[in-house]
């Protein structure tokens, strides 16, 4: 970061096969096995080859600092989940700037009206970064969490097309860079 109040500029693109070692590496990152969990190498080839899926990798300058699995879903109705993201290191303000390409990504290249989420009502940090950027709380899904401490309930969230606020010109021209790797 430059400034106090400056955002990194986050640039996105599409995982391959041959990140996996990375993206298994940030999700075993101190702190979120215990939040988001962490699959083998076999699964996540599994759901980065699925035809309803796409893995999207966050980069500062060439630096890899998260990812994010987003499965749209086959019903018609438009929507999208994003399933899993990590970014590390956390408190840089990185989850943010992440978060806000992944919506820019999303609501640019996808017919998707509804982008929606869930995660552990006791990830404050996360919550917090997803209503800055524009989500919304639906209410909370009982016991929708199988844990092998037990059943854990699941915050619901989501962000619609109408009321997604992309960022400001600067970070705009950066997302587009983003996509032309693509």
């Amino acid at each position: 970061m430059t400034g106090s109040n400056t955002r990194p500029s986050v640039t996105i693109e599409r995982a391959r096969v041959g990140d996996i070692p990375q993206i298994m590496a940030l999700e075993r990152s101190p702190g979120y096995p215990r939040l988001v969990g962490s699959y083998d190498a076999v699964e996540h080839r599994r759901r980065l080859e699925a035809a309803n899926s796409t893995y999207l990798l966050g980069r500062i300058e060439s630096r890899l600092i998260g990812f994010a699995a987003i499965r749209f879903d086959d019903d018609g109705m438009a929507t999208a989940q994003l399933h899993r993201i990590v970014v590390s290191p956390p408190g840089r303000g990185y989850g943010t700037s992440f978060m806000q390409a992944i919506c820019e990504w999303v609501f640019a290249e996808c017919d998707v009206e509804r982008f929606w989420l869930d995660l552990l009502p006791s990830n404050v940090r996360a919550v917090r970064v997803y209503e800055k950027i524009g989500f919304e709380r639906e209410g909370v899904m009982r016991s929708a969490l199988r844990t092998p401490g037990g059943r854990q309930d699941l915050l619901l969230m989501s962000l619609l097309r109408a009321d997604w606020q992309p960022p400001v010109k600067e970070e705009r021209e950066l997302l587009l860079q983003a996509k032309a790797r693509d």
